[in-house]
């Protein structure tokens, strides 16, 4: 295997993966898809993965398909060596054998097999719709099924249209059955994201995370990358760098969603956007803001879920609607801060806007964001660094006689093995997660003694469900007292540990 350059930050799982697909022991041509929202480095990746073994990147643009075969024969030239012009080719068909049979022609290197990658696949698709049907009649001729002595070949495609390249090993597609790798490249982790960007502050961190996100390509769109260790300063540094209508970043939202192919009714899918990052969660209530039924809003919720803009969330006891949340950060920082505030900003009046918002900030984004980083540190970290061995995590909502309410519980961890939605299910874990000023004490505890009650009452094996607080301004010095006498009993999980290096 190839070692990971040094010039890539992380994706260290992504390289391998990769690495192991590019690998000659395999004969045969084997497909790989590659996929993931613009600006998260796949196309830098692939790019090395290429320089490593000698293979040959190409990146495609939005032109005609004429234009499009021409570049190609230009980029296979070169990477053969040949003169300007020395290929031409009629169509993508015979493009594509001919760079298998010159690929063929190549011997494999002890890492890696004879490479070429296609980025932006969609570009070349959308002039091209039979590309795909070209590429597997390319794949029955040199693929594995073509004998055991066949020369080792691999194609990556790739393209930031998620909806598309999703689309193309499902189904009955022409790939169907014929990928050896389908990987998505996401955001940084938020324990990344801080390492990526220099923070030391943990708070600052998870201030940053949570109006930024992970998407590694932001740090180049802003004027002023260093972020101050001071959380007070985080509202001076989003104004200059992401409030301001001259910076990339202020519109980043629109052109994300423009950039899907498939998503064509734009003011639709925003205004659908927009109420998720309200807080909206279920079709019923979004549809209720937009005066719309729920079911009428079933293809764009789809199309946004299948393109990575929203994310989907099932309840982890009830058969109920799954919860709708936003998935990228700057998406919602748009429809709660950017477009509401939109003529104030461009009067320059951002730092304005910071402070009458803040309630805003505290609720919609703070609030949720802090809950999912809990989440995602139970999800991944809690076993090896607290020893809390749990199984699927998520959220849920409670009847409760007592309090004629619902109570909803942050996060819900199953036993290992445990099926979701399933009577008696076991559980392992109760938490809370909240972003406030106010430090959880006692009552906090007590409410989770409560939640664990009612799942027990409710048929549920909770009893030695183990409970959880989390904090971003830590806790009062009675549940602290109360947390080491009972042990591994209560967990208390301050930002320190969430972000523990």
């Amino acid at each position: 295997m190839p070692n990971k350059p040094i010039d890539v930050f992380d994706r260290d799982q992504e390289w391998a993966d990769l690495a192991d697909f590019a690998a000659p022991d395999l004969p045969g041509l084997r497909i790989a898809v590659v996929y993931g929202r613009r600006r998260q480095g796949k196309s830098y990746l692939l790019r090395r993965l290429a320089e490593a073994g000698g293979g040959l990147y190409h990146l495609a643009t939005e032109q005609t398909e004429a234009i499009s075969v021409r570049r190609f024969a230009e980029a296979l030239a070169a990477w053969q060596g040949l003169p300007a012009g020395a290929l031409g080719f009629d169509g993508w068909e015979h493009a594509l054998d001919v760079a298998t049979e010159l690929m063929a022609a190549r011997p494999s290197g002890p890492d890696m097999a004879p490479l070429l990658v296609l980025d932006e696949f969609p570009y070349l698709t959308q002039e091209t719709p039979g590309l795909p049907s070209l590429v597997q009649s390319l794949y029955d001729r040199f693929g594995p099924g073509s004998g055991e002595r066949a020369t080792p070949l691999r194609l990556i495609l790739c393209g930031s249209a998620i909806s598309v390249m999703s689309d193309l090993l499902s189904g009955t597609k022409a790939l169907r059955g014929r990928g050896a790798l389908e990987l998505l490249v996401k955001p940084f982790g938020y324990r990344d994201t801080r390492n990526y960007w220099g923070i030391e502050n943990p708070y600052t961190a998870f201030l940053h995370h949570a109006l930024i996100g992970g998407t590694p390509g932001y740090r180049e769109l802003v004027p002023d990358p260093h972020v101050p260790e001071d959380p007070t300063r985080i509202g001076t540094w989003l104004a200059r760098n992401v409030l301001r209508p001259s910076v990339p970043l202020f519109d980043e939202a629109n052109r994300v969603v423009h950039e899907d192919p498939r998503i064509r009714d734009t003011a639709a899918y925003a205004s659908v956007l927009a109420a998720v990052a309200a807080g909206e969660s279920s079709p019923t209530k979004i549809g209720g803001l937009l005066g719309r039924p729920a079911a009428s809003l079933t293809h764009q919720l789809t199309m946004l879920e299948t393109a990575g803009f929203i994310d989907r969330a099932q309840d982890l006891l009830l058969e109920r609607r799954p919860a709708l949340t936003v998935a990228d950060p700057v998406v919602r920082l748009h429809h709660l801060l950017i477009e509401p505030y939109q003529a104030d900003l461009e009067a320059r009046r951002a730092e304005q806007v910071w402070d009458e918002t803040a309630h805003t900030v505290e609720s919609k984004i703070l609030g949720p964001h802090f809950e999912a980083l809990a989440t995602d540190w139970v999800r991944h970290h809690a076993r090896d660094e607290v020893g809390l061995d749990v199984g699927a995590t998520g959220q849920t909502v409670l009847s409760c006689r007592e309090h004629k309410i619902g109570h909803e519980i942050d996060i819900l961890s199953l036993a290992r093995g445990a099926h979701p939605r399933t009577t008696g299910t076991p559980i392992a874990f109760i938490g809370e997660a909240k972003s406030r000023d106010r430090r959880p004490g006692p009552a906090q505890l007590q409410r989770l003694e409560h939640l664990r009650d009612l799942l027990t009452a409710n048929g549920h094996d909770a009893s030695g469900a183990r409970l959880g607080l989390f904090s971003t301004t830590g806790f009062a010095d009675e549940l602290t007292a109360h947390a080491r006498r009972v042990g591994d009993e209560v967990l208390l999980v301050g930002l320190d540990q969430i972000y523990a290096r």
